[in-house]
């Protein structure tokens, strides 16, 4: 989000109160979209919004003091770092602060990274290439300084934006330079709407894919710089009322679902430029966008931006979604920061009359070294010194993730983001009776199957055989075209895989599949009849095959809650039973049916001992915790699941498959 534009003084223009009361809509939408996105759905377009005043104000001004032959670059930059620099460092500052007091060390070093593109100016290009996305990878939700990929952005349009216009404002006449302009928002905007499906963070995160908003303030600043046209008192109200339309209709319409930005950012854009035009004639703003309170909440919107994020971020990280009680005793206590560090840190630093030298090393470049230096060091701290990291949370934290590891971490699980020839062949990815057979059945699937390792480890055992096992992450067990039922970013990988296990399936006389079967038949309901394609391709050349279902599904789980409670005060793990997921009861039924319909299939379903009667425990009989995030089981409770069945069942008639 861009909240650093400020209002000139009155020596330089009249003062906007309309633009302080737009800025207050803005941030106000954006906190109630972080605090409960339904409530809001399109309230993340504040972002947007405040793109448009910012370009609009900083060209309206450039625009203006080179026509009157009065710009200094110097001036420019200095206003800059007196408005963006002292709040930004501060609470960079704070936040790595509470990320080592509240967060596991791996985590705060994360922060650590951010910190350092964030005083950088470059946010947004770290998080469009470092932030993980992948399937075991925290939420975005939870990081920190996540909300400073918009301060990049900005920024970058100061650095190249006031050197451009100056050049084209001395050059090119009016007209030919604002339909210039016009070309390289809608450029932008169609930059932004291609590259989309192809790399979304990219779209989201970059200069040239967000620049258009900024462009379209900059043409009507630059218009109203240096043309003599002005709304007239008919257009000025006709323009308020529609920008007032398109500003409410995409706070509703739009949401999380629609590829933004693009196309889909130019309603709350051209919205929020008709606003910012209608106040031109100053009595034609809309009623209340004025007032006191609006004011006063737009003038501590840069404060109320850079903390609100923070304050989300770390509740998620510690309890998971905010409640409505939450979510505003959030926003309050914001308001209540911005409100603060308006008047004893922004006014202040904004009152310097100091030379561009002197300020910015007085209020950027001394205390960002002195942040990004303390970045490093928590960086590159050994694991057991960091700061504030005892000798004895490192031990207590290594006991909790013992037990909680996730089956993917283990040299014998060969779980893959992409499966090659050479995991099919891999000594390591063998498991079950000692010796050197070849292995009698594979072993196959996604992320599902891979938790399952130990269970069909153990059963291997009982029967005297050996079993290999190949996973590739969030990609479903089948030969065909895997598009319709993951996202486009993983579609070559599970293409690749299928591939070399394709070349190595023959092999084995018994094939067991497992996967996160509910996921793709939620994607597309074609999913279970292409299942059973393949398990009839299979069966057809005489290979034996076992359906394993689909594990139970804890809502709201966190994979690190045991991690968290060692530092977060109040933070306390779930330990009731859950009920088994209707979804996964679903699911499971149609693999039974398969199992039933065809010839050589069986099926196990390993929920009658993981929820008796429907209901889910949390913990292993031996008192482990069960569970390394909503759907998987972590290494311990599946062996002992395995060890579970033998003892009361032997081996379930399900894998009768695997006696040689």
């Amino acid at each position: 989000m861009t909240l650093s534009a400020v209002p000139v003084s009155a020596a330089d223009e009249r003062y906007r109160p309309d633009i302080d009361g737009l800025r207050a809509v803005a941030v106000l939408a954006v906190m109630v979209f972080h605090a409960h996105a339904a409530a809001l759905p399109g309230g993340f377009i504040g972002v947007d919004i405040f793109f448009v005043i910012s370009g609009y104000l900083i060209s309206k001004h450039i625009a203006a003091d080179v026509a009157g032959q009065r710009f200094s670059l110097a001036e420019f930059y200095r206003r800059r770092i007196r408005r963006i620099a002292p709040m930004m460092l501060v609470v960079v500052a704070a936040t790595l602060l509470a990320a080592l007091l509240l967060m596991t060390p791996e985590d705060a070093r994360s922060v650590a990274r951010s910190a350092v593109w964030s005083v950088a100016s470059m946010a947004n290009l770290h998080f469009w290439r470092e932030l993980d996305t992948g399937y075991f990878a925290p939420s975005s939700a939870e990081v920190p300084l996540l909300h400073l990929w918009s301060l990049g952005v900005e920024e970058q349009y100061y650095l190249l934006w006031p050197l451009l216009l100056t050049l084209m404002v001395r050059r090119l006449k009016s007209t030919v330079l604002l339909l210039l302009m016009a070309l390289g928002a809608g450029l932008s905007f169609a930059w932004a709407s291609y590259a989309f499906p192809r790399d979304a963070s990219f779209a989201y995160y970059m200069l040239p894919t967000r620049m258009g908003e900024l462009l379209v303030g900059s043409v009507l600043g630059v218009a109203v710089a240096i043309t003599p046209w002005r709304p007239g008192a008919r257009a000025a109200m006709c323009a308020a009322w529609l920008g007032a339309m398109l500003v409410a209709a995409s706070l509703w319409a739009i949401d999380q679902r629609h590829p933004f930005p693009g196309w889909w950012a130019l309603p709350p854009t051209l919205g929020a430029a008709m606003l910012i035009l209608a106040g031109e004639q100053r009595r034609h703003a809309l009623p209340g966008l004025a007032s006191a309170t609006m004011q006063f909440v737009g003038r501590i919107s840069y404060s109320a931006y850079l903390w609100h994020w923070p304050l989300f971020a770390f509740y998620r990280y510690g309890w998971g979604e905010p409640g409505w009680a939450a979510g505003i005793t959030i926003i309050a206590l914001t308001l209540l920061l911005a409100g603060l560090s308006f008047i004893f840190i922004e006014q202040p630093t904004r009152r310097s009359n100091r030379p561009l030298r002197g300020l910015a090393l007085r209020q950027f470049i001394g205390p960002g070294i002195t942040l990004i230096v303390a970045s490093v060091a928590v960086i590159y701290a050994p694991r057991t010194g960091l700061p504030l990291t005892t000798d004895d949370y490192t031990q207590q934290l290594a006991r909790v993730r013992e037990t909680t590891r996730p089956a993917f971490t283990f040299d014998w699980v060969c779980q893959r983001q992409r499966l090659a020839a050479a995991d099919l062949s891999d000594p390591r990815c063998v498991l079950g009776a000692h010796g050197d057979e070849a292995p009698r059945a594979l072993l196959w699937g996604d992320s599902n199957a891979a938790h399952y390792v130990p269970m069909v480890s153990e059963f291997a055992a009982r029967a005297g055989v050996r079993v290999r096992n190949a996973e590739v992450g969030a990609c479903p067990p089948l030969f065909t075209d895997p598009r319709a039922y993951v996202d486009a970013r993983r579609s070559a990988d599970c293409v690749a895989s299928a591939t070399a296990v394709q070349a190595e399936i023959a092999h084995y006389p018994v094939v067991l599949i497992s996967a996160a079967w509910s996921s793709y038949v939620v994607r597309a309901p074609g999913f279970i009849d292409d299942v059973e394609s393949l398990v009839r391709g299979l069966t057809a050349r005489g290979q034996r095959v076992v359906l394993i279902g689909k594990a139970p599904v804890v809502a709201g789980f966190d994979a690190r809650c045991m991690e968290k409670a060692l530092r977060l005060p109040f933070k306390t793990c779930p330990q009731e039973a859950v009920a088994l997921a209707e979804e996964v009861v679903q699911v499971n039924a149609m693999l039974r049916g398969v199992a039933e319909r065809v010839a050589g299939v069986s099926y196990f379903d390993a929920n009658r001992y993981l929820c008796p009667e429907g209901r889910c425990a949390r913990q292993t009989a031996s008192g482990q915790p069960r569970y390394f995030d909503a759907s998987h089981l972590t290494v311990g409770a599946s062996k002992e699941l395995g060890q579970t069945v033998l003892a009361s069942e032997g081996l379930p008639a399900a894998f009768a498959a695997l006696l040689p």
